[in-house]
C-alpha cells in the first residue's frame, strides 16, 4: 500500500469519520458561504480526498481556523503538509505554519506545535530585533567632521546633496574655487555647482577636493579650471564605487541644450571611474533596445539619481508624462548596459500635485525623499516609505518631524542604517562668526544627525469592499500575537479607516473580521524603526442571486465540452458531483445552468447545441437524486464568449474550449434571503 493511499484510508476513517463540523451553529452555517464551502468539501474529503485541490485545502483549513474550531483545522493541515512532502511542485506557504502551530496548540500539542511554530519563525524573518521609529540628534557638520582641514558650510554659499562614498562623502558646492579662469551665473553672479570629495589624505585629516570629471566635449584642461558652464549636483555611486550617476544641466559635446522654450533642462548623466580618473559615458546606457525611450527625453529635466542598494534600480526625480505634480519620483530597472524595461511611476503615496525630488535608499530597503506637500512642518520635508522586494512603495510616508525638518527647506537626506547616522541639507538660518561680529547666514548647508529609535505605537489603514472599493465602516481589526491570543482591537470608522495601538516588540498578525465577508489577515513583517499602514479588500461570503456555485465552490474552470458534443464528459463528473454535494447539503438550494458553445458554427446550429448541453447537465445532476423542480437551465449559443474568439478570429484549440462551458447561476426569488 502506498503512502498515499495509506494517508487517505486513515483520513476518510479515523480522522474524519463523523467529526468534522461539531459545534459551528447550524444557522452560521446556513448563512455564510465560507461556511458552506467548508460543509461541502468536508463531505468531499470524506469521499474522495484525493480528488480535493491544493487550494482547496489550504482555503479549508482556513475555514475552521478563523472561526476556532481547531480540531478540525488540525486535521486539514496535517492533510495539507503529508500531500506537500509527496509533491514536488507544491510547497505550503510559509504563514500556514503558523495557522497550523497555533491549532495544534490550542488543542494540546505542544511540542508539534512549538516545531511549526519555529518554523514560521525561521522562514519569514519573524525573528529580526524590532526596531521603532527614530528620534534625530542634529550636529553642525564642522563639528561632527573633528579632524576636517578645510571649510564646509561657507558663508553664501551652497552646500548640499551629500552622498557616501568610500570613506568620505561626495557633495555639490557653489563654492568659490579660487581660480582665475571661471564661469558665473549671469543672474545670481554665483559659480556653477559642482561635484566635490570630503575624504581623507596622508595625514588621516579630511580634506575637499573638486571631482573632475570629462568626456562629452569636455576635455583634462576643463575639467581642472571649470571652464564650462555646467551645473554638477546629486551623485550617486555602485556599491564598488566606480560608476556614478549624477544630475548636469543638459550638455552634448561640451555645449548647453535648450529646448524649444529655450530653457536648459537636468539630465542624469554617467561616468565610471578609470585610471584617468571619471569619464562621462555616452548616452548609450539609457538608449540601449530595451530601455523606455522617455527616460533622458528633451524637454523635461531629469535628476537626482539614487541607486538601490543592490544596484537593480535607478530611482529618480522628473517632469515627464505621466507625473501627478510639479516633479514625481520614478523608478527604473538597471544593469551595467544601462537602464533596461519600462519607468514606473512610484504612485499615489509618494507623489503629490506639489514637488517631491531628491530620493535615497539605505541599506534597509527604505525611501527618503524630500516633498513641499501640505501638511509639512515647512516648505521642502523630509519623508520616508518602506520599499518592497519588487522596488515599489509599501507603506503610508513619515514625515521624519523634528529637528530633521523645520519652517525651511530641507532635503538631500542619506542614512546609514547600520551606524545609525547621516546627513542632509537645509537652508534654515544659521549664526556664523565674521570677524568681530556674528552674522546669519541662510544659505544651503549640510549637517550631520545621529538616529535613535523609538517604538511606533499605531498600526493604521483602511478597509474596503474588493469588488466594489466602497468603505467597509464597523469591521473588526484585530492584532493576533504570536500565542494566537488578540492582545488590541478595534473598528473601522464610516471611512472604512481603523488606528490600532500595537507592541512592535513582538510578531504580530492584523486581522479583518465583518459579517457576511471572509476573514482576511496579514502578518506584520518585523522592519527597523517601521510605521506600518494596512489596508484590506475583503470579499463577502453572502450569495447574491446570480452567483456562480461552480466559482463560489473554486470549480473555475467548471465543466466543458467537447467541440459539437453535448455528452458530460467523464473528467467532469467529479465536479459535477461537487455541485450536487451542495445542493444535497442545502436543500433550499436551487440553481439555473447556461450552457455555451464556441463561435465556430452558424448561430442557428449552435443555440440547440447550448440548449442540449444545459439539459444533458441538469439530467446528470438529477440522476443524482436532485429534484428536478430545483433546477432550471437555458442555452445561449455563442452569445457570450469569455474571450475574443468570434467569427472570423483565429484562436487555438484551447481558447476555444473556454467557451464550450456550463455555468450554476444561484436562484431566488424576490424577497427571499439569497444567503447560504
Amino acid at each position: 500500500m502506498t503512502k498515499r493511499l495509506l494517508i487517505t484510508c486513515i483520513f476518510s476513517s479515523a480522522i474524519i469519520g463523523g467529526s468534522f463540523g461539531q459545534g459551528v451553529p447550524e444557522k452560521k452555517r446556513e448563512k455564510y458561504t465560507y461556511t458552506m464551502y467548508t460543509k461541502v468539501y468536508q463531505k468531499r474529503l470524506m469521499e474522495k480526498p484525493d480528488k480535493v485541490k491544493d487550494t482547496v485545502l489550504m482555503k479549508l483549513g482556513d475555514s475552521y481556523y478563523f472561526i476556532a474550531d481547531y480540531q478540525n483545522a488540525v486535521k486539514v493541515y496535517e492533510f495539507l503538509y503529508d500531500r506537500a512532502e509527496e509533491k514536488d511542485d507544491f510547497e505550503v506557504p510559509v504563514e500556514y505554519n503558523f495557522r497550523y502551530g497555533q491549532s495544534l496548540r490550542a488543542i494540546g500539542r505542544e511540542k508539534d506545535a512549538m516545531e511549526k511554530l519555529s518554523a514560521f519563525l525561521d522562514e519569514s524573518g519573524a525573528r529580526s530585533v524590532v526596531q521603532t521609529t527614530r528620534k534625530y540628534e542634529l550636529q553642525d557638520l564642522g563639528t561632527y567632521l573633528k579632524n576636517l582641514k578645510d571649510s564646509v558650510n561657507l558663508r553664501d554659499f551652497s552646500d548640499f546633496a551629500p552622498v557616501f562614498y568610500k570613506e568620505g562623502l561626495i557633495f555639490s558646492s557653489d563654492r568659490d574655487t579660487g581660480m582665475f579662469h571661471r564661469y558665473r551665473h549671469s543672474g545670481t553672479n554665483k559659480d556653477f555647482l559642482d561635484l566635490y570629495k570630503l575624504d581623507y589624505n596622508e595625514d588621516s585629516l579630511m580634506v575637499i577636493t573638486k571631482l573632475n570629471l570629462k568626456g562629452n566635449g569636455i576635455n583634462a584642461r576643463d575639467a581642472e579650471s571649470t571652464a564650462i558652464k555646467v551645473d554638477e549636483s546629486t551623485a550617486t555611486f555602485s556599491s564598488d564605487g566606480n560608476t556614478m550617476y549624477f544630475t548636469a544641466s543638459n550638455f552634448r559635446n561640451g555645449d548647453l541644450v535648450k529646448g524649444p522654450d529655450n530653457i536648459v533642462r537636468l539630465k542624469i548623466y554617467k561616468a565610471v571611474l578609470g585610471a584617468e580618473g571619471w569619464e562621462i559615458a555616452d548616452d548609450s546606457w539609457y538608449n540601449n533596445p530595451n530601455g523606455d525611450k522617455s527616460f533622458n527625453a528633451e524637454g523635461y529635466s531629469f535628476a537626482n539619481p539614487a541607486l538601490s542598494p543592490d544596484n537593480s534600480r535607478l530611482y529618480f526625480t522628473s517632469d515627464m508624462p505621466g507625473s501627478k505634480g510639479l516633479s514625481d519620483l520614478f523608478v527604473v530597472n538597471i544593469n551595467e548596459s544601462g537602464i533596461y524595461g519600462r519607468i514606473d511611476n512610484l504612485g499615489d503615496r509618494v507623489n503629490t500635485q506639489f514637488r517631491e525630488s531628491f530620493p535615497f535608499v539605505s541599506a534597509e530597503g527604505k525611501l527618503y525623499f524630500s516633498s513641499d506637500r501640505l501638511g509639512g512642518k515647512g516648505r521642502m520635508d523630509v519623508y520616508s516609505v518602506d520599499l518592497n522586494a519588487q522596488g515599489q512603495v509599501a507603506s503610508v510616508p513619515e514625515n521624519l518631524g523634528e529637528p530633521v525638518n523645520t519652517a525651511y527647506d530641507d532635503f538631500t537626506f542619506i542614512y546609514d542604517s547600520d551606524k545609525e547616522y547621516g546627513f542632509f541639507a537645509s537652508n534654515r538660518p544659521r549664526s556664523v562668526f565674521s570677524g568681530r561680529k556674528t552674522v546669519e547666514d541662510a544659505s544651503d548647508n549640510i549637517y550631520a544627525f545621529t538616529a535613535k529609535c523609538i517604538n511606533p505605537k499605531v498600526l493604521t489603514g483602511f478597509v474596503r469592499d474588493k469588488f466594489t472599493l466602497l468603505p467597509l465602516p464597523g469591521t473588526t481589526i484585530q492584532i493576533i500575537d504570536d500565542n494566537n491570543e488578540v492582545i488590541a482591537s478595534t473598528f473601522t470608522d464610516e471611512e472604512g479607516a481603523y488606528e490600532v495601538t500595537i507592541d512592535r516588540t513582538r510578531n504580530n498578525f492584523v486581522r479583518a473580521t465583518r459579517e457576511a465577508y471572509t476573514t482576511i489577515e496579514e502578518y506584520l513583517e518585523i522592519e527597523p524603526c517601521e510605521l506600518r499602514m494596512v489596508d484590506f479588500y475583503m470579499e463577502t461570503s453572502c450569495v447574491d442571486y446570480g452567483t456562480d456555485l461552480a466559482k463560489l465552490l473554486g470549480l473555475d474552470p467548471t465543466i466543458f465540452f467537447d467541440f459539437d458534443k453535448s455528452e458530460i464528459r467523464d473528467d467532469y463528473k467529479d465536479e459535477l458531483d461537487i455541485i450536487v454535494d451542495a445542493m444535497t447539503l442545502y436543500p433550499s438550494l436551487r440553481i439555473q445552468v447556461n450552457s455555451h458553445t464556441d463561435s465556430r458554427g452558424s448561430n442557428a446550429y449552435n443555440q440547440p447545441l447550448s440548449e442540449r448541453r444545459a439539459k444533458a447537465t441538469v439530467d446528470y445532476i438529477a440522476s443524482k437524486g436532485i429534484a428536478r423542480d430545483r433546477l432550471k437551465y437555458a442555452g445561449y449559443g455563442e452569445t457570450k464568449l469569455v474571450n475574443e474568439c468570434a467569427d472570423g478570429v483565429r484562436c487555438s484549440a484551447a481558447k476555444h474550449q473556454q467557451n464550450r462551458r456550463s455555468e450554476f447561476l444561484i436562484l431566488c426569488e424576490e424577497g427571499e434571503n439569497c444567503c447560504y
